[in-house]
């Protein structure tokens, strides 16, 4: 699996990429950070494609529930340590930076990365290609697009927020007909994360459909995404949306 990220991953624009990093900078700060000042840590984690995630555990479980891409910021060579667990000391910064303390080098902790790591790496990549996707269809560029997000869908086809993003770019794409048969599998259970979809993007699908006058398609699309939501926002964003298509 591995060298399946390491293969895809070279697909991915600098540009997307760089969206990515954005995007992660609230989730990589730590809560005892203040402003820009770094914070010494110990990060436990994998190589991957020449790439150190660091991941964090389930206090109560201990099992692993979330991986960052981190840049550490000495540039070393971590060829020598791909596909292991390995063990950083030293300062966190806001974003995706880590400074190793002067004269350390990362401690090897196995001599692989674990399966359960391995799957909350695979999400990250997961979501890196459907980002690139749908910057790919934005610019029109709907083949990379679909090769992008389909390959997403090759390393878990459960995930309910693929079919999603598939979704979405049929939509720009103008393929009504492909976009609406990922919508109905997650509409019928098929897949299995259908709570907490980005609403988001649910919201920008249906004014895509409202503008082509699929009004009924877009206010179906709003009530299952207001059956996924986890938050008072997103029931707000998806009541407003249905309002707004059926008063036209």
């Amino acid at each position: 699996m591995a060298k399946y990220f390491i293969c895809r991953l070279k697909t991915i624009t600098s540009t997307a990429l760089f969206i990515i990093l954005c995007l992660a900078v609230p989730l990589l700060i730590p809560s005892n950070a203040t402003g820009s000042m770094p914070v010494e840590k110990t990060l436990t984690g994998c190589v991957i494609g020449n790439r150190f995630f660091s991941i964090s555990f389930d206090s109560q479980t201990g099992k692993p529930v979330k991986a960052y891409p981190m840049r550490i910021g000495q540039n070393i060579d971590l060829a020598s340590y791909e596909k292991k667990t390995i063990s950083v000391d030293g300062s966190l910064l806001p974003g995706d930076r880590f400074i190793l303390k002067q004269g350390n080098m990362p401690v090897i902790i196995k001599e692989t990365c674990e399966g359960d790591n391995l799957g909350v790496i695979r999400k990250e990549f997961i979501m890196e290609y459907r980002i690139a996707a749908y910057q790919a269809a934005k610019k029109k560029n709907f083949d990379e697009a679909l090769k992008l997000v389909n390959w997403a869908l090759d390393m878990d086809k459960n995930l309910c927020g693929t079919y999603i993003s598939r979704a979405q770019i049929y939509y720009l794409k103008g393929d009504f007909a492909a976009g609406s048969a990922d919508v109905r599998i997650v509409k019928d259970g098929a897949c299995v994360d259908s709570q907490g979809l980005n609403y988001l993007i649910l919201e920008e699908m249906g004014a895509t459909l409202e503008k082509s006058g699929k009004k009924d398609d877009a206010v179906e699309l709003y009530k299952m995404g207001l059956l996924s939501c986890q938050s008072e926002m997103c029931r707000e964003t998806m009541n407003k949306n249905m309002r707004k298509a059926t008063a036209q």
